[in-house]
């Protein structure tokens, strides 16, 4: 699977804070602009057809990046807590830290592309 596939469309592994953030973003360009061409091509409830994929992929980051935090999916219900889940919510995606090294919900994101060179300089 083609590793964008795999960032939008599965809700396995983890996910950094720069990564979730800059694809929150496509995706919501991505939206608007599909969300503009088919309102303005064919009407606005033709638009109806892009909330699934797009919920489900924001669904999909969003449990990626609680994966990161080692918080279960099940945490986004989170949401329907007025006011302070959300809140909650955008600390722990946005502004909290993922937890270092191996957790159970995989490997450190932060680790899996460094490829480190250890040098022994003479004793």
């Amino acid at each position: 699977m083609h590793p964008s596939v795999r960032l939008f469309a599965t809700k396995q592994g983890r996910l950094r804070r720069r990564t979730f953030l800059w694809s929150t973003l496509l995706l919501m360009f991505v939206f608007v602009a599909l969300y503009s061409l088919l309102e303005s091509s064919f009407g606005r409830a033709s638009t109806l057809v892009i909330y699934v994929p797009f919920f489900w992929c924001a669904f999909s980051l969003a449990i990626k990046r609680l994966h990161d935090r080692e918080k279960s999916g099940w945490w986004l219900l989170l949401v329907v807590i007025p006011v302070l889940g959300p809140l909650v919510l955008f600390f722990w995606l946005l502004l909290g830290r993922g937890t270092r090294g191996e957790n159970r919900f995989g490997s450190d994101p932060r680790s899996l592309n460094a490829d480190y060179l250890t040098v022994s300089i003479g004793a």
